[in-house]
């Protein structure tokens, strides 16, 4: 399988391309973004675009693929409902539009959030998504919303927010496998989440939505 990872410099993405290296049935991996991921592997190549919603120069290298991995994402602080869903909405539609057209039998995986079933303005962006997403001709599709994660060696959360929390949360860290087991539905690690986004694209989800729970069901 060819995967397709965007967001790789995030805490998601990053997971998530470090599980598909690592992964036997992955047999190359494209990272796409506006910065260098910092990973080589033999397996992966990278791609650097300064504006994600121009590719279309690049279109002929995206061909071939089997699957997507999309973990960008952005904060919805301090956002009207228009330029959160600029980034979270028009460009995963775009980007997820193109690559079923240059790859028909293709498989896609969306990291959502937990919470996102909500009523709130990010909530509603991200439901119209996910909705889009689902009614997409996609060989496998599905679309991932984790609770708390608990980033991996090296890997860290872009999101200030976020940052604090895990700061917040360091002394607990060694209990995290201990409240995975009692609260599924709250907290998850970066290896598990990563997991589990690949089985997605692999067609071993049995559903689109799958909140923390289902993520480390999935992925363990």
């Amino acid at each position: 399988m060819k995967v397709i990872v965007l967001g790789a410099t995030g805490m998601v993405g990053a997971g998530a391309l470090r599980e598909a290296l690592n992964a036997p049935e992955v047999d190359a991996v494209l990272s796409i973004g506006r910065q260098p991921c910092g990973v080589e592997h033999p397996k992966l190549r990278e791609l650097l675009l300064n504006d994600l919603f121009d590719f279309a120069s690049i279109e002929d290298q995206l061909v071939g693929y089997d699957a997507c991995i999309w973990a960008i994402g952005i904060s919805s602080m301090g956002l009207d409902e228009a330029a959160y869903a600029r980034v979270t909405e028009e460009l995963t539609l775009v980007w997820a539009r193109a690559l079923l057209r240059l790859n028909p039998d293709f498989s896609f995986c969306y990291c959502s959030a937990g919470g996102a079933g909500g009523r709130s303005m990010w909530a509603r962006v991200r439901q119209r998504v996910e909705g889009a997403l689902k009614s997409m001709p996609f060989r496998h599709a599905g679309a991932v919303r984790p609770g708390f994660i608990r980033a991996g060696p090296g890997i860290r959360s872009r999101t200030r927010a976020y940052q604090v929390g895990v700061v917040l949360m360091k002394p607990l860290n060694p209990l995290i496998p201990f409240f995975i087991r009692v609260f599924p539905f709250l907290f998850t690690t970066s290896e598990i989440l990563g997991r589990a986004m690949l089985r997605v694209v692999e067609g071993k989800s049995d559903r689109f939505i799958l909140e923390s729970a289902d993520i480390n069901r999935v992925g363990a």
